[in-house]
């Protein structure tokens, strides 16, 4: 190969290195969410979103975070979910955070030294576009074991009726 690129070689060689570079992320890109190089890419937290003919109901993957961390805003056909994960860093912090049955080896206090940390922590806002328009007032959400469940009734007016058909 000579050695400076060619007109016919050089997006062949612009190809390898994109594939390249590719394959180094797929391979070195940890699994979780919002970690690596892949994390502008993650989103979270991961939701389900599912519809009847009276509702939507998200279910949203919150692990680790308490109802006081978590805030959600409903206008029109918009639901937003935010909220923050702490950080864990001193033994009155994992007492705080409902870990106190957790072995920290620190007193109150003093600093964790941390061996292997893959539990992101901080902000978070996840907005989700519904397909139509819900009533806000009767919105509805529970966290239990580090699931959010939000139902979101539909409008009366986007509730499909059933018409009945007369004769002459």
């Amino acid at each position: 190969m000579p050695a400076y690129r060619t007109g016919f070689a050089l997006p062949l060689d612009e190809l390898r290195d994109e594939i390249d570079r590719l394959w180094t992320t797929l391979v070195t890109a940890p699994p979780l969410h919002g970690w690596g190089p892949r994390s502008e890419e993650s989103v979270f937290p991961a939701v389900n979103l599912r519809e009847t003919d009276e509702a939507f109901t998200v279910e949203a993957e919150l692990p680790g975070i308490s109802v006081n961390d978590v805030d959600i805003s409903v206008s029109g056909d918009s639901l937003v979910l935010k909220g923050a994960r702490r950080a864990v860093d001193t033994a009155a912090d994992c007492a705080a955070a409902g870990e106190a049955d957790r072995p920290v080896e620190a007193p109150a206090g003093e600093k964790v030294v941390w061996l292997l940390r893959e539990r992101g922590s901080g902000a978070f806002e996840r907005r989700l576009k519904l397909p139509v328009a819900v009533d806000s007032l009767r919105v509805e959400a529970r966290l239990v074991d580090g699931v959010l469940t939000v139902v979101c009734p539909k409008l009366a007016a986007c509730q499909p009726r059933k018409v009945e058909v007369r004769g002459g």
